[in-house]
């Protein structure tokens, strides 16, 4: 049965009438082309400012489920799924006014993507997500830039406070990549950092601050000892001295801890861990308050922004469009996974801990953590329960040949460097992912020999530990 409508009130017709009789005052009254395209460009930041800070009142779920791609965008590209605009440049210029303008970056936030190097729709839709799960609770808007690895994240984020004989301060509980990065990479650049040896002592932040210092930096919980830094005291320090903070939040992701509502001004993520728990993609993101607090006045204000029209561009770190929709699927399920694999984590964690074969266990989740009051705090769910993420780590006694029998026989998971998967993932950091430090370097970054890194996945927690008490069983 057909259903029959009076043409003359139908509101479809009445809104594309409007829609329509809107464009033409528009292009009636522009007085060039430049003004027309200048003035698009900027109604659709507005309206992106006004969806990020709508779609941040809403529930995580929500959030990570949606992002910014609404029932228009599934009209326009008639697709409910987020399409792969699987292409190295946008579509064609309007004219060839609307090509200068988008060539000069005077309009690159444009919908129409000048160039996929520098911004394509698929990958917005993307960085627009984890920016509005990132500043869910922070009353100001928040940007977002995906990139190739958390490698990329990291140096982007960092690299445009520094000139040469500039200083930033990092605790020694990083990664290995971004250890690396720091101490050899940049010191070929002229960027110096200086380590903090004992980061949960703010005093200690506080002596390695000079005038030369344009950042604090933090990853927080660590890889692979689990640290966990006081963030808010953190970006008091930093604020104090005018600089920033910025936080490596990998290992929480945005479903455990959001730090730009404790404080901090940058958040940068491998996306490719639990936020893209499948594996099926490697990526980076950065996300920043509009505003940050910072002695590089060019980057107060749209650092994110900034960096995407400028250094990003330069460089080219950009993310495939495959990988970043990928990823999009993966964060539809966010908090659910972080709750399930932190639920299997702490049953593990505990097993552990009174194992006979087992001298420590670190993970944020136990009492026995000497940052575990400060995770109590910080790591939280939506509805308030704690959370201590997929990953712990945990020393055999025995030494380093008792970790290396470990390796040999334990046969639950993948042994592999790689972390935050649906299923389990293990390693032996010191011949392995941190194999490139010298015994004082590990030694000062509480990585000791016997140390296994273990990032808990979805099978059954009895089944990971029944493995694990048979493997012990053997050493």
């Amino acid at each position: 049965m057909t259903v029959q409508h009076n043409p003359k009130k139908s509101s479809f017709l009445e809104k594309k009438i409007a829609e329509l009789e809107e464009e033409i005052r528009k292009l009636k009254t522009a007085k060039s082309e430049e003004e027309y395209f200048l003035e698009r460009s900027e109604k659709m930041i507005q309206k992106r400012a006004a969806q990020m800070m709508s779609l941040k009142k809403k529930g995580f779920d929500t959030i990570s489920l949606w992002g910014m791609y609404d029932q228009d965008d599934m009209k326009q590209f008639k697709s409910m799924t987020l399409p792969v605009f699987s292409t190295s440049t946008g579509a064609p210029y309007d004219s060839l006014i609307d090509g200068s303008l988008l060539l000069s970056y005077k309009t690159v936030d444009d919908p129409n993507k000048i160039y996929s190097r520098i911004d394509n729709t698929t990958i917005d839709h993307l960085a627009l997500k984890i920016a509005a799960l990132e500043g869910k609770n922070v009353p100001e808007l928040t940007q977002g830039l995906c990139l190739a690895s958390g490698m990329s994240a990291v140096f982007m984020a960092t690299m445009p406070f520094l000139e040469v004989g500039d200083e930033f301060v990092s605790s020694n509980r990083v990664y290995g990549g971004s250890e690396q990065l720091f101490n050899v990479t940049y010191a070929r650049m002229g960027w110096h950092v200086r380590w903090v040896d004992e980061p949960w002592d703010i005093s200690a932040w506080e002596k390695q601050i000079t005038d030369k210092t344009k950042f604090l930096y933090v990853e927080s919980p660590s890889n692979p000892v689990l640290f966990v830094a006081d963030i808010p005291a953190l970006a008091e320090l930093a604020h104090k001295h005018g600089i920033p903070l910025i936080v490596d939040s990998t290992i929480a992701s945005p479903a455990l801890m959001r730090p730009l509502e404790l404080g901090a001004d940058i958040v940068v993520h491998s996306v490719s861990k639990i936020m893209g728990s499948s594996g099926r993609a490697i990526a980076g993101a950065i996300v920043a308050k509009e505003k940050i607090v910072t002695n590089v006045e060019e980057y107060e204000e749209n650092f994110v922004m900034k960096v995407k029209g400028g250094h990003y561009r330069n460089i080219g770190p950009c993310l495939h469009p495959p990988s970043a929709v990928a990823i999009w699927d993966n964060l539809n399920s966010l908090q659910v996974r972080v709750k399930a694999v932190s639920e299997n984590a702490m049953k593990i964690a505990k097993f552990l801990e009174t194992h006979e074969k087992i001298e420590k266990v670190n993970y944020p989740g136990l009492p026995s953590h000497p940052q575990h009051e400060v995770a109590k705090r910080l790591m939280r769910f939506e509805d308030g329960t704690p959370g201590y993420s997929h990953l712990m780590s945990f020393e055999i006694r025995g030494g380093f040949e008792a970790a290396v029998r470990f390796a040999q026989i334990f046969d639950f998971g993948v042994q592999v460097t790689d972390l935050g998967r649906d299923y389990t993932t293990w390693v032996h950091p010191a011949s392995t992912t941190h194999g490139q430090m010298t015994e004082e370097m590990k030694r000062r970054a509480g990585i000791p020999d016997n140390l296994i890194r273990y990032s808990v996945g979805l099978e059954s927690a009895d089944d990971a530990i029944e493995a694990l008490d048979r493997a012990l069983s053997q050493i």
